[in-house]
């Protein structure tokens, strides 16, 4: 579905930023893979352990999939460096299809309960995580409306899962509603917007983790884990859904959209949704209603 299309996917260098854009390239889709990490384990997780991942890593990986990947170093915290993002996308494919708004910033601190004891940080969960893909999203639109046909995916998490800092979880609810506001102006241009819940997901940060951390195996034996690639699949099929209009501006869950499209996983199995476990997302407002 998503051949011949113009994507962006920030926070791409490596977790479910990486895995939608590898996805989205199985499909012939261009990809720009925005992130920091230029170098492969330069970044660790909270006990130290280095984690792979770059943007060219990525980028390669996208051009191996079958479509063509554009590695660009670009910090989230810095709105020149999003707005001249956009402006090389403008310049060299003069379009852009699907907007995939996934960076993050993850710290130690996020995993210290109770929070009042942890070093507190939010202006950086809110910059890189909130704020960043309302700046992306504003250079992104005249390209999207320009195209016919646009979406942009907020990936977001449960806000009950209750397992990182309450600020981490502020971020996330506050990309479900702009993705719900977006959905209400992008409208009459043919540009659709939604907020994307994955579950768990097995990225090479919770791996490398993994053998040092019994919350990480735990994690997995009580509820699996989804592949990277997984949502990026679930974005595939919904922009080719001729239903996107009635699902713009809702939040929705990965595995029960994997229901809905007869998507099995890389296990051969349609993972479970969360949703018995942490509720569900609250109904969007429709300004049409």
């Amino acid at each position: 579905m998503t051949e011949n299309i113009v994507a962006v996917v920030t926070g791409a260098s490596r977790g479910v930023g990486r895995g939608i854009a590898i996805a989205l390239g199985r499909q012939g889709a261009t990809v720009y893979v925005a992130g920091r990490t230029s170098v492969s384990g330069t970044q660790t997780t909270p006990g130290g352990v280095p984690v792979p991942g770059s943007i060219f890593e990525t980028a390669s990986e996208v051009t191996k999939a079958g479509g063509k990947g554009i590695a660009v170093v670009c910090d989230m915290a810095d709105d020149r460096q999003i707005e001249v993002l956009f402006e090389q996308v403008r310049r060299e494919e003069g379009r852009l299809n699907i907007l995939v708004n996934n960076a993050a910033y993850l710290s130690e601190s996020m995993f210290v309960k109770p929070f009042w004891t942890s070093k507190i940080d939010p202006a950086t969960i809110f910059d890189v995580g909130l704020r960043c893909h309302h700046v992306a999203t504003y250079f992104a639109a005249p390209l999207l409306v320009e195209s016919g046909h646009g979406l942009v995916v907020n990936v977001s998490f449960f806000s009950n899962a209750k397992i990182h800092d309450p600020s981490f979880y502020a971020s996330k609810a506050g990309l479900d509603t702009l993705a719900n506001i977006y959905a209400d102006e992008f409208r009459p241009f043919g540009v659709f917007a939604v907020s994307l819940w994955p579950g768990f997901t097995a990225t090479e940060r919770l791996r490398a983790a993994a053998d040092v951390d019994k919350g990480v195996q735990q994690l997995e034996a009580a509820f699996g884990f989804e592949s990277l690639e997984y949502s990026g699949r679930i974005i595939n099929a919904l922009y080719g859904d001729p239903d996107l209009p009635s699902l713009s501006g809702k939040t929705l869950i990965s595995a029960e959209l994997g229901e809905r499209y007869g998507i099995v996983d890389a296990d051969g199995k349609v993972p479970g949704s969360l949703r018995a476990h942490f509720g569900g997302p609250p109904p969007a407002f429709d300004s049409q209603a």
